[in-house]
């Protein structure tokens, strides 16, 4: 070993370099997520596997194709094939292997999130059955090595500065029986908490066409972006690891890439709770596997995946303030509350688009600059966002003088004796939900989708 380590120098890679030989895994990702999403279009047709509005979250008019999600997988899963026949970047004499390790509990946790995801689209899974789904995930992914150490750079360095504050001679955390187990509790509940965290909050983000899939395309990007930053410049020893993570994020790229323009507005397949819940576990192992690095990596890739954790969190915030289950479903996510002030599905979708490349800008930058002016960055840049989120009354479900917040809260027509129109007045803007029309021609009397957001701007607000 010694004489290989000797060999290992550091040296830099270009960019090039490090994404010729893996440029494969995105071919065949691309390629078979695209040719069997509709495929899976047809099954889900064929089977009765579809999707039907409800008139309250669901903003699609007709009945559409699930499965879009089991494409996504099949996708992914041949990228991480290919890479098992791809070549290191970075090959040195006497190295012991010439190909990537794609770790098999990468892959089984994709598979047991997929499975999961697939019967909650056929028959419901309670959240508790779905968190303990997503957790069993997690435990695979640490029984194969994958996150056990991560945060050991933060603490490392931690510690020794604390000691060093207190006054005390410098630890020898090697030598100590205390600090692998800290590391290894401490990691494995960051990596069930990222892991739980990223699946639940990009599964809340399904809600429009190309929502879901074009935010975490963008994210993945940025992901990649990072991943071969780390590899241009990583130590010879780490050669797997830098590879796995480029390897995981041309896979992810390509397999949503391929799904995302059937599912653009309008929409002809969802992904469902399949391929959410497999997008934010793929995500969720990439920032994982950049928490192993530095801090700032693991800060760079939150940044980045800012769009579906501030979702998630203005979500739960909402449901505690209300008094309600986190876990209750509404209609007041970001994206609902940009259509009822009047944006379109697709201007909404275009928005968050705009926002998801900004952060991942944001991330990037993190990249380039100092970890504690990162750290700063970080803080000022979100508390805006809170502040802004807050004074736009998105942490709050009913909109003043008692007025309807959610859709859930207006009286649906045709199902519980209301009007075929309701009012709903957001930030002060009116709005109309149609219902169908009547025998009288409907108390709106108009003629259209059960459950399409129409914008009222002739009608005054209460």
């Amino acid at each position: 070993m010694i004489p290989l380590v000797a060999q290992l120098q550091s040296r830099a890679f270009t960019a090039d370099e490090v994404l010729a030989p893996y440029i494969y895994v995105f071919y065949a990702s691309f390629i078979v997520s695209f040719l069997f999403t509709p495929v899976m279009r047809s099954v889900a047709i064929f089977y009765g596997i579809v999707d039907r509005p409800d008139r309250v979250r669901k903003m699609h008019a007709t009945p559409v194709a699930y499965l879009g999600g089991v494409a996504i997988f099949l996708g992914l899963a041949a990228g991480l094939a290919v890479a098992q026949f791809t070549t290191l970047h970075r090959q040195e004499p006497g190295w012991p292997v010439a190909h990537p390790n794609v770790k098999f509990s990468v892959a089984l946790g994709a598979l047991l999130i997929v499975v999961l995801g697939l019967w909650d689209d056929l028959h419901k899974v309670r959240p508790a059955g779905k968190i303990l789904g997503q957790i069993a995930a997690s435990v695979l992914l640490l029984m194969d090595g994958v996150g056990t150490q991560c945060t050991r750079p933060l603490l490392e360095p931690t510690l020794q500065r604390v000691t060093a504050a207190a006054g005390f001679p410098p630890l020898d955390l090697l030598g100590t029986t205390w600090f692998g187990p800290l590391v290894y509790v401490t990691s494995g509940l960051l990596v069930v908490t990222v892991v739980v965290f990223c699946c639940n909050a990009t599964n809340l983000m399904d809600g429009l066409d190309g929502l879901c899939g074009g935010v975490t395309a963008v994210i993945a990007g940025g992901f990649l972006f990072v991943a071969v930053h780390l590899a241009m410049y990583g130590g010879g020893l780490n050669t797997n690891w830098d590879a796995l993570r480029v390897v995981i994020g041309l896979a992810a790229l390509g397999a949503v890439l391929g799904f995302v323009p059937y599912n653009f507005n309008p929409a002809s397949i969802f992904m469902g709770d399949t391929g959410s819940m497999l997008l934010g576990y793929v995500c969720a192992v990439m920032i994982v596997l950049m928490a192993q690095e530095r801090p700032k990596w693991f800060l760079a890739s939150m940044v980045m995946f800012a769009l579906p954790v501030l979702d998630t969190a203005l979500a739960f915030a909402r449901r505690w303030i209300a008094g309600r289950s986190l876990f209750a479903a509404d209609a007041q996510h970001f994206h609902h509350q940009l259509v009822q002030r009047g944006f379109s599905v697709k201007q909404t979708v275009m928005i968050s688009y705009g926002l998801a490349v900004f952060f991942a800008v944001l991330g990037v930058v993190v990249v380039f600059v100092r970890t504690r002016y990162a750290v700063a960055l970080y803080l000022v840049t979100f508390g805006s966002i809170v502040v802004a989120a807050y004074k736009m009354g998105m942490v709050h479900e009913r909109a003043p003088a008692g007025r309807p917040g959610t859709l859930a809260d207006a009286a649906i027509p045709g199902e519980r004796g209301g009007t075929a129109a309701v009012v709903v007045d957001n930030a002060g803007d009116a709005f109309e939900i149609v219902g169908p029309p009547t025998a009288g021609g409907g108390s709106a009397g108009r003629d259209a989708p059960h459950d399409r957001l129409v914008e009222a701007s002739a009608m005054p607000a209460a």
